[in-house]
């Protein structure tokens, strides 16, 4: 075979024998062409270490400061150390202590920076939209429901209603004497637009009585 002629440019990879397309100079396809940049760097590269002999490679190598030597590979949480070097175990308990309390705080800490945060672009979406998030969210979750989970809502919502009632009121009562205008304004609108409604209902109302 390597005596043969060929009327065509063979691809310049190892080991293929496909022919050169007619706008590729070198290589018959991209493969080819990284196959071809791989072997070469391996090539490259593989006689930086040859001075060392059979070891040569980083992974092979071993030294005094080598984890093969002498050394200890320390994995885990790292507690069986402390009994290769003697510490006080008052002042352990108390580093441990310390550090504990240092994982609570710092989870602390992100988890407030991360609800900071939602509740700044909720309150910046409110500014820049007619209808709030949290509506947005609601009409969401309305459409999702089932007329199973709409019942059992509407039974929860009783049992609370039964179970708390004289403190509802409470604060329905303190609500309305803190801005009495304002709700009137909402039954006036309310009633304006059930106008129609409420009248059906007085008309069948006073046609059973």
């Amino acid at each position: 075979m390597e005596n043969e002629v060929v009327s065509y440019l063979r691809c310049a990879c190892p080991k293929c024998k496909k022919p050169v397309t007619s706008k590729a100079r070198k290589y018959c396809s991209d493969k080819c062409l990284k196959k071809a940049m791989t072997l070469r760097n391996m090539e490259a590269y593989r006689g930086v270490y040859s001075e060392f002999g059979e070891n040569s490679g980083p992974r092979s190598m071993v030294s005094e400061s080598s984890i093969r030597k002498n050394e200890t590979h320390v994995t885990g949480n790292g507690e069986f150390v402390v009994d290769d070097y003697p510490v006080d175990p008052d002042i352990f308990a108390i580093a441990e202590a310390n550090h504990e309390q240092y994982v609570l705080d710092r989870n602390e800490y992100e988890a407030r920076v991360v609800i900071d945060g939602l509740v700044t672009i909720f309150q910046e979406y409110d500014k820049n939209h007619d209808v709030s998030y949290s509506s947005e969210q609601t009409k969401k979750h309305e459409a999702n429901l089932t007329e199973e989970d709409k019942a059992i809502r509407n039974i929860q919502q009783r049992n609370y209603y039964k179970q708390n009632k004289e403190k509802l009121n409470a604060k329905q009562r303190e609500r309305y004497a803190a801005d009495i205008e304002k709700y009137r304004e909402y039954s006036r609108k309310y009633y304006e637009n059930k106008k129609e409604i409420i009248a059906e209902a007085r008309k069948i109302r006073s046609k059973r009585s």
